[in-house]
């Protein structure tokens, strides 16, 4: 089945399909997303583990002040 485009040349050639496969083939913007996820994985991960790292300081601290108070 032919592709139809609306706008043809003179010589036969189709530019927005051109347009459109060059967009497809281009990786230029994969490797922002990429990044972009890796950079939100990582976040996920400092925020999770900061959660839990606050909560033994809590404990540390607070075992501090009730020795210091004693």
């Amino acid at each position: 089945m032919p592709v139809v485009a609306t706008h043809r040349m003179a010589d036969g050639e189709y530019p927005v399909l051109h347009f459109f496969i060059d967009f497809c083939k281009s990786e230029d913007g994969a490797t922002a997303v990429e990044y972009g996820l890796i950079v939100g994985l990582i976040s996920a991960a400092l925020i999770a583990g900061a959660g839990s790292i606050s909560s033994n300081i809590n404990a540390v601290f607070q075992f501090i002040v009730d020795t210091l108070a004693s």
